[in-house]
């Protein structure tokens, strides 16, 4: 799976302390390129995967039950605690107040106070759940491991199960309104409803479908991440080996779009003329022509880490999150971005 969730926690902590002795150590600057050296600035030390803001604030989620918040632009941060030690993959606030997170173990936590207090929710299921979309304090749909789909119409106290309990890791879930959604998973699976989710049927690009079908053992369609639709007709989906896809007219038809990317892209947003979307190796892709063609600006982050999720509020403001505690922001549209939080390394393009 190439998916971040799974990484080895060991082996980037550890990377991080190696990293911290190396800029903290080298006494004569001269003896190292500076283009070679990293620097640090930590909120936390943890990977990060999912990222929401609204009305001035952001929280941020992670490993072992990292929950993060900040009033102030990411200028401080303060800790919000976890009932559970668990990674959390996403969260979903539809106010100010009201949010969700969803996490490893059939974790589901809400808050009815900005997370000053977080209580869990029973949501009937031991499965990873990866992704969460709400569209009101009361419905909202979550989505994991074991084609799990899980949907609410009373703000969480009750969870039912849609879907048939498939073999199928579903990463991405994207509704645009009480009706009409969308989830992402492996293989290529698109699957999208009309009716809140009481059936679901199947979409496809013909693009990602493996070309020698006549193989005894053909090659498998490509993983598929993240969902964003800005009407009920035009929407994009993201995926491994550089993969974004759009549609015109409600996933009847998508069309590849060309990325010059051969890497996992996690997560698009588009907002008027302006598009963003990242993934492995520190891939950062904008669009200034509302999606219709992207433009990679390698090295653009300052890193090689996973970025795994990304939000804006508007075409100026956003937030990108990843591994070993990143956090970056901006305020003019994802041209120039500030690092809040995680390694740079020098001579890679990232803000100062």
């Amino acid at each position: 799976m190439d998916i971040p969730i799974i990484t080895d926690r060991r082996m980037a902590l550890v990377l991080i302390v190696t990293l911290a002795v190396c800029a903290c150590g080298a006494q004569d600057e001269s003896r190292e390129p500076a283009d070679a050296r990293a620097r640090m600035r930590l909120v936390t030390r943890e990977h990060l995967f999912a990222v929401e803001a609204l009305d001035g604030s952001a929280w941020i989620t992670g490993f072992e039950g990292t929950i993060m918040h900040t009033s102030d632009n990411g200028a401080s941060w303060q800790t919000q605690t976890s009932p559970v030690s668990e990674d959390l993959y996403d969260i979903c606030f539809v106010s100010s107040t009201t949010g969700w997170i969803v996490g490893k173990k059939g974790t589901v936590l809400h808050t009815r106070d900005g997370g000053k207090n977080w209580s869990v929710q029973k949501s009937g299921t031991d499965q990873r759940l990866f992704d969460a979309c709400f569209i009101d304090e009361q419905t909202g749909w979550i989505v994991g491991t074991m084609g799990t789909i899980l949907h609410t119409n009373d703000g969480g106290v009750t969870w039912i199960k849609q879907g048939w309990n498939e073999d199928r890791y579903y990463n991405g879930v994207f509704f645009i309104d009480a009706r009409r959604g969308w989830i992402v998973g492996e293989y290529s699976i698109i699957y999208h409803t009309e009716n809140g989710g009481a059936t679901w049927l199947p979409q496809q690009c013909d693009e990602l479908q493996p070309e020698d079908v006549e193989k005894d053992f053909p090659p498998p369609p490509p993983n598929l991440y993240g969902a964003h639709f800005i009407s009920p007709d035009i929407g994009w989906i993201t995926g491994m080996d550089g993969i974004i896809i759009k549609t015109q007219d409600g996933g009847a038809t998508w069309k590849r779009v060309t990325t010059k990317a051969d890497f996992t892209i996690y997560k698009v947003a588009v907002i008027g003329d302006k598009g963003w979307a990242i993934g492995a190796k520190g891939s950062y892709l904008v669009s200034s022509d509302g999606g219709v063609t992207w433009k990679l600006l390698e090295d653009a982050l300052g890193t090689k880490f996973w970025l795994r999720d990304m939000v804006f509020t508007d075409d100026r403001h956003g937030w990108i999150v990843g591994a070993a505690g990143l956090i970056l922001n901006t305020d003019n549209g994802g041209t120039t971005w500030k690092r809040i939080s995680g390694i740079y390394f020098k001579g890679q393009g990232a803000p100062q």
